[in-house]
């Protein structure tokens, strides 16, 4: 019988610590793919080396409801005062938050060696700070910019373009307009991404630009902003920033336990899209992570079960050892304790 309960604990030893690297393994692979995407660190970026806490919030317009230029300038406005009324400024005179926002759709570039049709995506304010894409050649656009015509390609476009990467400067058509390349990027390379966008080339634009030829408007509006306590930053936008049916999401969370769990329970429903929102590239690869990761997260909840009940019948078994050696030792210990003064009485007996 002893050899046979002794054979269990082995079994159930070995199970243990199986169950555990498969759950090491799971932490690993949660904690690598958390660190994945740079499109959702921009607060970390913006921050630097101050002390205030910032959270960075992403909205999404349905296509029959987008965004003007004049509607963001007019939300940057509100924004300011609002800043103002909560008594927050920055020390170094710095500005307190960092915006950008974009639009998507389809236009014909020409250059030295044809055409081809891509993905433009209108860009304005900081963009590059929310999505720092690596540089081949060249320099990234800004808001900033007095000319209004500038793009930026993809590897893959400069190759179909120019046959090469090193192309800033050069002169490509778009509608019979010349645009200057200011660079070439380089695409990210996590799984996430690639499996947003594809290979299909894409080209980045001013979106004054962009917005003149296609006639599209925004959807996609990103800010990094003061969240002195959690949820503050999130609260000013859905008070101000109306996204209509469209999503308000704050990409500083989309990693922590509370919102996964939110996705689990979501799980299926969120392939549903009914709001009339077409989410950009980037925004697809952060969806794509967070099912990975709410997929890790229940396994990392299976897989522990085992080894975690387990220990605590250890623990319990251990505390009730100790409880009722506790017991028995103290009658001994007070037996002890009587017997020491009956000997110290009878010392002072013997010695009168």
């Amino acid at each position: 019988m002893k050899i046979r309960v002794k054979k269990n604990r082995w079994y159930l030893a070995i199970i243990n610590l199986i169950l555990l690297m498969a759950l090491a393994v799971c932490v690993i692979l949660f904690q690598k793919i958390s660190r994945t995407l740079d499109s959702v660190q921009a607060a970390d970026r913006w921050r630097g080396e101050s002390d205030m806490r910032f959270a960075q919030i992403g909205c999404f317009m349905p296509v029959d409801n987008p965004k003007t230029e004049e509607e963001i300038l007019s939300f940057r406005r509100t924004l300011d005062q609002k800043l103002i009324d909560a008594s927050l400024t920055s020390a170094s005179g710095t500005a307190l938050y960092c915006d950008a926002y974009s639009g998507q759709g389809k236009l014909t570039v020409t250059g030295d060696h044809g055409s081809s049709e891509v993905t433009a995506i209108g860009v304005g304010g900081n963009f590059f700070l929310f999505h720092p894409l690596q540089l081949r050649s060249g320099s990234y656009i800004t808001g900033q910019d007095l000319m209004q015509d500038r793009v930026i390609l993809d590897e893959t476009l400069a190759w179909q373009l120019f046959g090469g990467s090193d192309v800033a400067g050069m002169t490509v058509m778009i509608q019979n307009q010349p645009f200057y390349v200011a660079g070439v990027i380089r695409r990210e390379n996590d799984f996430a991404s690639q499996k947003a966008y594809g290979d299909a080339p894409g080209m980045f634009i001013s979106y004054s630009a962009f917005q003149k030829l296609t006639g599209v408007n925004i959807t996609c509006y990103e800010i990094v902003m003061p969240d002195m306590i959690s949820g503050f930053a999130l609260s000013i936008m859905r008070d101000n920033f109306d996204v209509g049916t469209g999503d308000l999401v704050e990409n500083s969370s989309r990693y922590r336990m509370e919102h996964l769990f939110g996705v689990i329970s979501d799980y299926g429903l969120r392939s549903m899209r009914t709001n009339g929102v077409i989410y950009p590239y980037w925004e697809n690869a952060v969806r794509l992570t967070e099912d990975y990761l709410a997929l890790l997260l229940v396994l990392i909840l299976i897989l522990g079960v085992c080894p975690f009940l387990t220990f605590l019948v250890i623990a319990i078994r251990f505390l009730i050892r100790v409880y009722r050696k506790t017991i028995r030792r103290i009658p001994e210990r007070a037996d002890a304790l009587r017997e020491k003064k009956r000997e110290k009485i009878y010392a002072k007996n013997a010695k009168r």
